[in-house]
């Protein structure tokens, strides 16, 4: 019965070691500087006189520090008509199950801590192609965000 549990307990390290060794060549290494331009479109405010507001803009997000399937970094983001950048940051998760989705949340810039916008994206052919939408003016977009280094 002894040699029977060693045999088990055997089998089962190998099973997770494997386990473990195909998560982390699974998960992609993000780190690094992300960029994508894209239209936004955006609720009517007291500036625009009722109508919805459309601008053409550039987001760049740069991943800083990862672990396994977690990552932190810095975002920001500006209409391609303007020198002005609004900065932020962020925190992301890689979903465990392979298929590459990632959600990732962005603070406001200038608040502490508090929740800007949710963004659902996809790491594919070594892209992640993002779809963004804003918890305070009503910003949407989607954008392709390539690596810039």
């Amino acid at each position: 019965m002894t040699r029977m549990k060693a045999i088990g307990a055997a089998a089962l390290a190998g099973t997770l070691a494997l386990a473990t060794s195909a998560f982390a060549s699974d998960t992609p290494d993000l780190r690094g500087t992300w960029s994508g331009s894209h239209t936004v479109a955006a609720l009517p405010n007291e500036r625009s006189d009722g109508a919805p507001r459309f601008n053409e803009s550039e987001w760049v997000m740069e991943i800083k520090e990862q672990q396994d399937n977690v990552f932190w970094g810095k975002s920001k983001w500006s209409r391609k008509s303007s020198d002005r950048w609004n900065e932020g940051q962020m925190t992301g998760t890689i979903s465990l199950d392979g298929s590459g989705n990632i959600a990732m949340v962005e603070s406001r810039p200038g608040f502490d801590r508090e929740v800007n916008g949710l963004i659902d994206a996809t790491y594919q052919d070594g892209k992640i192609y993002a779809d963004f939408r804003s918890l305070h003016s009503g910003i949407t977009y989607s954008t392709v965000l390539e690596r810039v280094n």
